[in-house]
Formats: C-alpha cells, sequence, structure tokens
C-alpha cells in the first residue's frame, strides 16, 4: 500500500533522467509532467515518477500558507476546528506555472500539465495562461494543458499513467492521448460529517439538494461534470463507507480497477478498513494508493470526510 501526506513542489531528485519518449507524432524527445497539489500524489510517488508540483494557497485572515510547503495537514485541520471564519484558498498564479514551467523546459522538449477540476478552482485558468506564455517563449517545447474534471487522485492517476506511459517510451502525442482518454475513466466517491464546509466554501454544487433535510445524514457524493454532485444518504460513516463501496462494484461489473486510493480527512481508521475492504472485493491492478486530503480540499469537505478514487481500464 503506498502512502503519503502530500506532495513536494518537485519530485526531480538530484541527478535523475527525464523519462524519454519516442515514435512518431510526438517530440521523439524528453517529457515531464506537471500537476498541482490538488492531486495529493504521494510523496513516493511522486519521487518515483519525477514529477512537479505546483501548490495552492491557503489564508487565515492576513496569513498566507502554501499547500505541502508551510502548513502541515494536522495544523490545519487543528485550526479549522478552532472555529471562526472559513479559511480562503488561492489558485497558483500563473507566474507561479510559468516558473515552474521555465524549469521543466530547461530539461525537456514536451511537457504535460494535468489538473484539477476548472469549474471549481482557477488552477487550471492560471496553468493556460502560463502554457500560452511559455509557448511564446520557447517554440522548440511542446506544452499542453489537461482539464480532468476531477479532484485528489482521480486527477493524480492521469499524470502518474503519463508519466509511466513516457517512461515506457511513448511519443509526447500518445501520452497526451492517453492522458485524456484516463480523464473519462477516473472516478471519485466520497462522503463527509457535514454539508457545512461545502455550503459555506461555496462547492456544494449539486449537492444542495441535501440540504434542508435529515440533520444526521451522512451524503455520499462525486465529482461528475467537474462539480460536487449527490448520489446517495446514509444514516451513519459505516453505512455510507458500505455504499461506496458497493457503487464500485456496481460500476466495475466484475471488471479489475486499474487503480485505488484511500483519501481521508483525520479519518485513518475508517480509511484503513475501507482499503482492506477494497482489497478484499475487488482485483487492483496496482497497490491501493492510501493519502491524506489536505488544507485546500480539506477547507471545503472538514474533517472527517473519506474518499475513494478507482478507474476500470
Amino acid at each position: 500500500m503506498t502512502t503519503g501526506q502530500g506532495a513536494p513542489t518537485d519530485g526531480q531528485p538530484d541527478g535523475a533522467q527525464i523519462a524519454h519518449g519516442g515514435g512518431s507524432g510526438g517530440t521523439g524527445g524528453r517529457i515531464r509532467i506537471v500537476t498541482d497539489s490538488l492531486a495529493w500524489i504521494p510523496d513516493d510517488l511522486v519521487r518515483q515518477h519525477r514529477l512537479t508540483v505546483v501548490p495552492l494557497h491557503i489564508h487565515f485572515g492576513e496569513q498566507q500558507f502554501t499547500e505541502t510547503v508551510d502548513l502541515t495537514n494536522q495544523e490545519f485541520y487543528a485550526r479549522l476546528r478552532e472555529g471562526g471564519t472559513l479559511p480562503k484558498t488561492s489558485a497558483p498564479s500563473p507566474g507561479e506555472f510559468l516558473d515552474a514551467y521555465r524549469r521543466v523546459a530547461a530539461e525537456a522538449d514536451a511537457i504535460l500539465s494535468v489538473h484539477f477540476t476548472s469549474k471549481m478552482s482557477a488552477t487550471y485558468q492560471s496553468a493556460e495562461i502560463a502554457a500560452a506564455q511559455l509557448r511564446e517563449e520557447r517554440p522548440d517545447v511542446r506544452i499542453e494543458t489537461i482539464d480532468t474534471l476531477q479532484a485528489a487522485m482521480a486527477e493524480g492517476i492521469v499524470a502518474i499513467r503519463a508519466a509511466e506511459d513516457a517512461t515506457r517510451g511513448l511519443s509526447f502525442d500518445e501520452v497526451v492521448a492517453g492522458a485524456r482518454a484516463l480523464v473519462r475513466k477516473s472516478h471519485v466517491y466520497l462522503t463527509v460529517e457535514t454539508l457545512e464546509y461545502l455550503q459555506k466554501g461555496g462547492r456544494i454544487g449539486r449537492a444542495q439538494a441535501f440540504l434542508g433535510g435529515l440533520l444526521q445524514i451522512r451524503p455520499v457524493m462525486t465529482v461528475q461534470d467537474g462539480i460536487i454532485t449527490p448520489l446517495a444518504r446514509e444514516r451513519t460513516m459505516t453505512r455510507a463507507l458500505d455504499r461506496i463501496v458497493q457503487l464500485i462494484a456496481d460500476y466495475a461489473q466484475g471488471r479489475p480497477l486499474g487503480h485505488a486510493c484511500v483519501l481521508h480527512a483525520l479519518a485513518e481508521d475508517a480509511a484503513r478498513r475501507v482499503a482492506r475492504q477494497l482489497e478484499e472485493r475487488f482485483t487492483i491492478q496496482r497497490p491501493i494508493i492510501f493519502s491524506e486530503i489536505g488544507p485546500v480540499i480539506g477547507t471545503y469537505v472538514g474533517p472527517g470526510a473519506l474518499g475513494v478514487t478507482f478507474h476500470c481500464d
């Protein structure tokens, strides 16, 4: 089981080689993958796949922190539970993305930048602006951006698979095509202890329909068409988690899972129980990824949230 708290801003170890792509229709050269911290790819996978991660920001009043850099998950949730005004979040600026692209372009012939849904964050728009600038500065370097319309490791697995494809020697066009195909297969199911944080943060989406109903419910939701969408409501967290596992089974219809990631916000025991259920019930083609939900997504889902991302090839 792969575990990790978060992702550093650059997964390039000293002296590491860039993934080389070959074949027709591409650069025939070195390919690098960039993503954002909302993917919450564990540190070991960031290093293994030499990913570059551009982090988002959290604001408590006048104090600004950078996710994965100067605010731990434990510190963040302790402050969140203190109550008061909900923290604000902000996407990386185009300048921050451009700085990352310039660093990567110094060692690469092509860059694929994979991002969180544009319908809940300005991250993708910042990446697009920076990519356009890089194309002007470095016409010799190809760069493409992808809006996954997804969140967390439903986004992160697209970046990981793209890096794997580049390492296998696929051309840049093939890497991009594979990533776009996987976007359509990647899913997330999640539950939260309360809809309060989604409502206050303005990210509640179609789950607004759950408000005004039963007070003690555990909603089961997904990200569909880039926004939060309700699927079911349960009386207890245990039943909500069981429903998530059943929803995955209903979707998979006996097919193996190409990946499974269990992510949580201060709900490690429950997350490990769900991971065991997944291992017992499904054939999973790679080790289960186990990750925490970081401050930016945590601002909107709150402590106690738990989700599963997966896809079927």
